[in-house]
Parts: C-alpha cells; sequence; structure tokens
C-alpha cells in the first residue's frame, strides 16, 4: 500500500476544505496550518543514537543519506502531529536532502552534501562554463542521481502503507534552470548577451523537467479525486506542479515576460495545473505570473528570502493575482488579532509561526477558523 492519509485524524475535512479552497469556493473564508507542540524528543535521542549523527557538527560534509535514514527521520512526531484537526497534512518531502543544487548533479556534475539537524543540504558546480557544450547537453533518466532519487520515492511509497504521503520534488524550470547549468551571476548576463542560447536552454529545460516529473507521477500514485503536490500538500486535481519565479525577482517584470511565461505556461498546459511559490513583494510580477493559465495557487512568501517579512504587501498581492488563492507565512498573535476582530484576508490559506500550540488549545482555536467569514 502507498501513500496515504490515516494517520491525519480529521482526514475528510480536511481533504475537504483543501477541495473546495483550491476550486476557489471559499473566498470568503480562511485554512490555517497551526504551530503544533510535538513531545518527540525521546524519538530524537533514538534516531540520533540509531543513524549516529553526533559523528557529524552542523555544516560538516557527509555522505548523502540512506533511504531508510530519511525515512526514519521524516516519520519523528507525524502520527502526534495528524491528532491535530487543523489544515495540515501528512506529506513529506522525501527528497529534500537532495538540496537545492541537485540538478546540477541531475545533468553529471559531482555532488557534495552537508550536514543540519534537519535535512541535509547540497553543494555542486555550475554545468555550463560556456556555450560550446550546449548541443550536448541531455538529461537521462538513467543517470545515477536520477535512478537514485526515483528509488528513494519507490522506497517511501513501499514503506507509507496509507499512513502519510510523498509528492514530487520542485521543479527547476525557466530561468532557475539556468541559474543551475550557468550559475547565479552569469544567467543574468546571458539575457543580454546570449538570448538565443538561452531559449535553447529554457527548452532543454522544459524536457528535462517534463520528463523528471513524468517518471515521479509513476511511482507517486494519486489519492482520491486528486493528487499530492509540494505547496498544497494535496490538491483535488489528477496531476498538479509546483515551480517558482525566484531566479527573476532581481529582473524586470518584462524579462519574465520574455524568458519565463511561456515555458512555465507550457509546463502547466503539460500536466494540467499549477502551483506558484513566490518570495518578494513585487505585485508588478505578481500581476504577470497570475496571466498563467491553470495556476491554482500562489504562495506568497511576503519579503525576500533574507529579508524580514513584510505583511503590508498582501492587499496588494492580492490585487495582483485576483481570486487565485493564496497560501502565506503569518504571525499566530497577528493571526489570533484579526481572527478577533474580523479583519483577516479571505480566500487564504495561513501557514501561522509562533507558540507552539498545545493540540487541545490548537483544535479550540481551529473551531473559530472554521466559523471565520469575511
Amino acid at each position: 500500500m502507498g501513500s496515504g492519509l490515516s494517520w491525519k485524524r480529521n482526514e475528510e475535512d480536511a481533504l475537504d476544505r483543501r477541495r473546495r479552497f483550491l476550486r476557489r469556493e471559499m473566498q470568503d473564508s480562511i485554512l490555517a496550518v497551526l504551530p503544533v507542540a510535538i513531545e518527540a524528543e525521546e524519538d530524537w535521542r533514538a534516531f540520533r543514537a540509531r543513524w549516529r549523527w553526533e559523528r557529524y557538527t552542523e555544516g560538516e560534509e557527509r555522505p548523502f543519506p540512506s533511504n531508510e535514514e530519511i525515512l526514519d527521520r521524516v516519520q519523528i512526531g507525524l502520527q502526534q502531529r495528524g491528532q491535530v484537526e487543523d489544515d495540515w497534512l501528512p506529506v513529506i518531502y522525501s527528497v529534500l536532502d537532495s538540496g537545492d543544487d541537485m540538478p546540477r548533479g541531475l545533468f553529471g556534475q559531482p555532488m557534495r552534501f552537508f550536514h543540519r539537524s534537519g535535512a541535509a543540504y547540497s553543494s555542486a558546480p555550475p554545468v555550463l562554463a560556456d556555450w560550446a557544450g550546449l548541443d550536448a547537453l541531455r538529461f537521462s533518466l538513467t543517470s545515477p542521481w536520477a535512478r537514485k532519487l526515483l528509488d528513494l520515492e519507490d522506497y517511501f511509497e513501499r514503506h507509507a502503507d496509507g499512513r502519510f504521503a510523498q509528492h514530487n520534488q520542485l521543479t527547476m524550470d525557466g530561468l532557475n534552470f539556468v541559474m543551475m547549468m550557468r550559475g547565479n551571476t552569469q544567467v543574468y548576463i546571458d539575457i543580454y548577451e546570449s538570448p538565443e542560447e538561452l531559449r535553447r536552454l529554457l527548452e532543454i529545460g522544459l524536457d528535462f523537467n517534463i520528463r523528471f516529473q513524468e517518471a515521479q507521477f509513476e511511482r507517486i500514485s494519486g489519492y482520491r479525486d486528486g493528487c499530492f503536490v509540494w505547496l498544497a500538500e494535496w490538491a483535488p486535481f489528477p496531476r498538479a506542479i509546483s515551480f517558482s519565479v525566484d531566479a527573476y525577482v532581481l529582473c524586470s517584470a518584462r524579462t519574465y515576460v520574455e524568458f519565463g511565461i511561456e515555458y512555465q505556461s507550457r509546463l502547466i498546459k503539460h500536466f494540467g495545473h499549477g502551483l506558484m511559490h513566490f518570495h518578494c513583494n513585487r505585485a508588478d510580477l505578481a500581476a504577470e505570473v497570475a496571466k498563467l493559465p491553470g495556476l491554482e495557487l500562489f504562495q506568497y512568501g511576503a519579503g525576500l528570502p533574507l529579508g524580514p517579512p513584510d505583511y503590508t504587501y498582501l492587499p496588494e498581492i492580492r490585487k495582483a493575482v485576483g481570486e487565485i488563492p493564496i497560501m502565506v507565512n503569518y504571525p499566530l498573535e497577528a493571526f489570533r488579532h484579526g481572527l478577533a476582530g474580523g479583519t483577516l484576508m479571505p480566500n487564504v490559506l495561513y501557514h501561522l509561526s509562533g507558540g507552539p500550540l498545545g493540540a487541545d488549545e490548537a483544535n479550540r482555536l481551529m473551531d473559530a477558523v472554521r466559523a471565520y467569514r469575511a
């Protein structure tokens, strides 16, 4: 038995609320994922002893974790967390340890991994130092890292036993893909100096994402009338993918129009539905992103990745994206204040930080969340 959600006590209610939210039927209501206290220190001690975690210090280079180690780690506290009746679902990112640089590994570059308390993180050099190798650049599902990650997802499917689920790896498309191939600075120079080569590379990235996502959908089956997908955890669509415009936030909106929206539109068209990770306060860029056909969720990061969150832009983002459901990280105390005063923006999934809350307190708060109407 593969992926499932039996560890979520209010599974039916949570799925129904996600379903109505992503079908744009909760325009006057809200969803919430609460910060919950988990009593799991004994389990963590046992895990650290079993896998000898103390032999690595934070940031020290280490091997890529085994399938067994990753499965043990992600299950800690998962069943306990599912007893809280909020809108969270037990859907995990099984290949998270591969890190942001994994597309470079998938195209043949040597990977290095570093230790931290949660998932590992990765580093690898860019693939194309110059354009001479562009014609030979190919992605293969039989490459070592493609086989490794797909095997990890197979392993999770064999061991989930209907209790929890996993979703596909986040796509690395558009200029995000070019950044992996060419480097963090060179990608922006290429916009001006090598636009034709850049477009050819964007096509390679589109082909890579379609083939790699297809291989993952073959392993991670659908559930009920939907699928598991990053950002939404579960969505009421046969297939959906998640992507971002992180590499575009330093560019004009016109750059996204010229070198982004076509490729992301084709990616969505292939799979049917898309969910956007958007990590800046730029309403002009958000308005262009909102034109993507089949865009079902807009995750607003409320600030640059290394800057402080600024939720005062939320009304501007809402105006830019229209009735597309929004997901946002939000402080618990500000949420409580807005909930009591009836000032929370509706048609939003709030991922809350702060607390953490005990199970009983969290469930009482969710009663107010479910009753909220703007």
